[in-house]
């Protein structure tokens, strides 16, 4: 240290105080590797936006490898544009790997991932990043991530609604995700979108007291109320 300081003293070195964060960083965001729609899935993406205008909570239901990511990254760069946030939920840590490097070709740095795997200085880091005056513009994670702040929450992402691995059972506190996840919207006036290929008993049933007819598309959509 003492032939360093030397050196700086000489003008040699310079000393520059930068924060290192413990985040990878996703690069510079580009929405131009965003994927056109199909017919079906453009069919199902404004039959979801004339939803939402009208009910807080809306269920995709679109079958196995219809391409309902496509629809989410669509969705989630017209709330970016909007200047909201989005939080993009999942029930399998697992998940939020397979889906990183696919979020990241779009989102770059302005995606966040937080889910239990992450140390505590990791998950302070990323809590710090939300409070500030840049935080991340979507949050991928699972349950846990329904914790953390929101400046300008937009759009709730809750794909595969049906897994029971969305309610914690132990330790406590003890919570339905998918439920804390659409008071969460509300609080903020956002929208949420409950994604699956097999809705659950209490989301189906939501959506047929809405009386909302099938699309006939291979990706259908019916509006929803909360799930009780």
């Amino acid at each position: 240290m003492a032939a360093i300081r030397s050196l700086m003293d000489k003008g040699v070195f310079l000393s520059v105080n930068r924060e290192v964060g413990r985040i990878n960083d996703g690069g510079k965001a580009c929405p131009g590797n965003i994927k056109p729609l199909s017919e079906a899935q453009a069919d199902a993406y404004n039959q979801i936006l004339v939803q939402m205008m009208n009910h807080p909570v809306t269920l995709l239901h679109g079958v196995t490898s219809s391409g309902k990511t496509e629809i989410y990254i669509h969705l989630i760069q017209k709330t970016i544009d909007e200047h909201r946030q989005v939080l993009y939920l999942v029930p399998e840590i697992a998940l939020t790997v397979q889906l990183t490097e696919r979020l990241k070709r779009v989102f770059g740095n302005r995606l966040g991932i937080y889910h239990s795997r992450y140390s505590d200085a990791e998950r302070v880091e990323i809590w710090q990043r939300q409070l500030s005056g840049h935080p991340y513009d979507v949050i991928l994670g699972a349950r846990s991530a329904v914790f953390l702040p929101f400046q300008r929450l937009g759009l709730v992402v809750i794909d595969e609604e049906h897994e029971t691995s969305f309610k914690q059972q132990d330790p406590a506190p003890r919570y339905h995700a998918r439920s804390a996840a659409i008071v969460l919207a509300q609080m903020y006036g956002a929208r949420t979108l409950l994604g699956t290929a097999t809705p659950s008993a209490e989301s189906y049933h939501n959506a047929r007291q809405e009386n909302t007819g099938l699309s006939v598309s291979t990706v259908a959509i019916r509006t929803s109320g909360c799930p009780r």
